[in-house]
């Protein structure tokens, strides 16, 4: 469970806000906040989730994705992730106008248009066939991000998987982004939520099966690539700053005066050379 797009569905709103709202108020919440440098303070708590998530992949979701593969062809799974994807767009054109990328909400509502009216509501992704950009995603646990809220410890959600505060609290907002929220039944919702699940599972069954052969702390490589793709997806794919690692200047004199700039040292000159001279 290491991407998110499934897991923003109106089926889990319940368990959001409950989970949400317990952070916020409850001790548990204040000790993680305390400790938010460590970035996992609730590491215990975390792994039993983990392995609560992990049996219940194996017991239901992973069985689920491989009968789906046998039972429908290719070219039928590639529309329902093109039919969720459009679904999925009113959030991230709502996100895309929040963080100013004009750009983006030019494109993403471009391929809406297309997908909806010439794609068969979106079954066929006519935007990728005529050359428009790449399909992003956006949401508003990111657009936090870029108004400088920070994630805040990391947590590891029951059915959801893992995620920090400000994710959870974007995942509410989004659903009052999603028309469907309102506008469809519940079990339509429901039924929305399970297919978006298995429909991430098929298509990853080979890389999360090669992610955990390799992986000496599935837990562990899973909190970094975690965090990896998520500063990526902030981001937009830019490549990461490159932060200063040196506390002091390495061209600070020590002789001479504070102020006075020292010379570069040569590492390949012979200091027997310098004796000489």
């Amino acid at each position: 469970m290491i991407r998110r797009r499934c897991w923003r569905d109106p089926a889990t709103f319940g368990l959001a806000v409950v989970l949400v709202l317990s952070l916020l108020a409850g001790p548990a919440a204040t000790l993680a906040w305390a400790q938010v440098d460590e970035n996992d303070p609730l590491e215990p708590v975390n792994r039993a989730v983990f392995e609560f998530n992990r049996v219940l992949d194996g017991l239901l979701l992973e069985p689920a994705a491989i009968m789906y593969r046998a039972a429908t062809p290719r070219f039928v799974r590639t529309g329902v992730d093109n039919f969720l994807d459009n679904l999925r767009t009113p959030v991230v054109l709502a996100n895309d106008l929040l963080q100013g990328e004009w750009k983006r909400a030019e494109h993403t509502l471009g391929r809406f248009m297309l997908n909806t009216i010439l794609g068969f509501g979106g079954l066929i992704d006519v935007g990728t066939r005529v050359g428009m950009p790449a399909r992003h995603d956006e949401d508003f646990g990111q657009t936090l991000a870029l108004y400088g809220v920070g994630p805040g410890p990391y947590l590891m959600v029951p059915l959801i998987g893992p995620s920090n505060p400000r994710d959870l609290s974007g995942r509410v907002v989004d659903f009052l982004f999603d028309p469907l929220f309102f506008l469809a039944p519940t079990d339509v919702s429901v039924a929305r939520f399970g297919v978006s699940t298995v429909d991430f599972r098929e298509r990853n069954l080979e890389t999360i099966d090669e992610f955990e052969r390799s992986s000496l702390d599935l837990y562990a490589a899973t909190r970094t690539l975690v965090r990896q793709l998520r500063a990526n997806e902030i981001r937009n794919g830019a490549p990461a700053p490159i932060e200063d690692i040196y506390d002091e200047d390495l061209y600070e004199l020590d002789e001479g005066g504070d102020d006075a700039p020292l010379e570069p040292v040569d590492p390949y000159q012979d200091p027997e050379d310098d004796d000489a001279q």
